[in-house]
């Protein structure tokens, strides 16, 4: 960790720990901006485009963002992040950033202003409500929704009916919350993991247009996908884990949820199911709504 030293005194010396930008990026920023592509926002070598060199607006920008691309949702205030985190944020996009050639943007855009008029799937990065400032929501199809927070790296949770009502956020400028629009079915309190110690998110890619959330448990990758079950019955969560375990691992699902749960691997005691290491690499649960 970096440090600097302030001296408040001739007689008193307090070390203080600089803010760590590349954490900071991850659970603040790394759910929308990757280093050399636009996926939800600009790339990283886009923003050093921009910004290189000026570090104050950099700040004045994440602080209070604004509708500037059509077709492109509005970034939220990051005003929690405070100016030194900001500032510690903007060295770390300038360092990862520097030399990278940006890839040309796909043509269209794949995300829409307004959620209630957009195609299905849909990924939003949104400030949620029950969820962390780096929340993303995504409808799996016109019924089934959820919320992800990329800064525990887990499901916060599933609902049905519409997908989300963003006005209250934009017209507040991020100081709001999205309005869900429908009956949440399912919520998870922690990690179904048995042992999550500082879990840490890697980003995530689109595949087949839903999003693939990637995380690091330990030593371990892990990588996350959802998917609707058809008449808005539930859901499907795909994961898999690599290197793959050397022993038997456990998923400790919520008891309380009024779901039924199955998978195409391991075996289930009550909402516990475990897995033998070599089913534990790649495997599938089901989440049905009763």
């Amino acid at each position: 960790m970096k440090l600097f030293i302030a001296f408040f005194s001739a007689s008193t010396l307090i070390v203080l720990a600089k803010p760590d930008g590349a954490q900071l990026f991850t659970t603040n920023c790394s759910a929308c901006h990757q280093l050399d592509q636009m996926v939800v926002g600009p790339s990283l070598a886009e923003i050093r485009q921009i910004y290189n060199g000026k570090p104050d607006a950099f700040v004045k920008w994440s602080v209070n963002p604004m509708k500037k691309r059509p077709n492109v949702i509005e970034m939220p205030s990051m005003v929690h992040v405070g100016e030194e985190g900001l500032l510690a944020i903007y060295e770390h996009v300038m360092k990862v950033a520097e030399g990278v050639k940006a890839k040309a943007q796909v043509e269209g855009d794949p995300f829409a202003t307004s959620p209630t008029q957009a195609k299905r799937p849909l990924v939003q990065r949104m400030f949620m409500p029950d969820a962390g400032p780096a929340a993303i929501a995504v409808a799996l199809d016109d019924s089934v929704s959820l919320c992800w927070d990329a800064g525990e790296c887990r499901l916060r949770y599933a609902w049905n009916g519409g997908f989300i009502d963003g006005y209250p956020y934009w017209s507040g400028n991020g100081s709001s919350l999205a309005k869900i629009l429908g009956n949440i079915r399912y919520v998870e309190k922690e990690s179904p993991f048995a042992e999550t110690v500082d879990p840490r998110f890697l980003g995530y890619k689109i595949e087949d247009e839903l999003p693939v959330f990637a995380y690091q448990v330990g030593s371990r990758k892990v990588t996350e996908t959802f998917s609707a079950i058809a008449d808005a019955r539930g859901f499907t969560r795909s994961f898999k884990i690599s290197p793959a375990p050397s022993g038997p691992i456990e998923m400790d699902m919520p008891s309380d949820q009024g779901v039924s749960y199955s998978s195409d691997k391991g075996t289930w005691t009550g909402s516990k199911l475990k897995l033998k290491a070599a089913d534990a690499a790649a495997f599938t649960i089901k989440i049905l709504f009763k």
